[in-house]
């Protein structure tokens, strides 16, 4: 398959930790990488064709791993979903620091979003 596997892990892992990097600048969402990676993993690992070069294929095995790994990316949505729209989090100060990390004074100023919901006008 491949001749050095370690160093095409290398690459994935630099070419996602340079992603992760400039996730911290304002306006790049680190929280779309870090689930879209979760995802991506999970459904990738469900998804795709499983290749054995050796003699110990257990089917069983690999039904429950896919299995596993779908049932974690639903918990994963259903989670999320929960988590931005049915009990939204607005006071996490450390969570703002995951998604702009503030290397001047007004770097992340400029995001001035407000998350909280307006109440209803009846």
């Amino acid at each position: 398959m491949l001749r050095r596997p370690g160093v095409a892990l290398a690459k994935l892992l630099g070419v996602t930790g340079a992603l992760f990097t400039v996730g911290l600048l304002p306006w790049i969402d680190n929280y779309a990488h870090l689930f879209g990676f979760l995802f991506g993993f999970l459904l990738s690992y469900a998804l795709m064709p499983f290749v054995s070069l050796g003699r110990n294929y257990d089917r069983r095995k690999k039904i429950a791993l896919i299995w596993t790994c779908l049932v974690a990316a639903g918990t994963l949505f259903a989670v999320l979903v929960v988590l931005f729209y049915v009990i939204p989090v607005h006071d996490c100060e450390i969570c703002g620091y995951f998604n702009c990390l503030p290397l001047t004074k007004d770097m992340c100023a400029s995001q001035n979003i407000n998350f909280m919901r307006d109440e209803p006008v009846v």
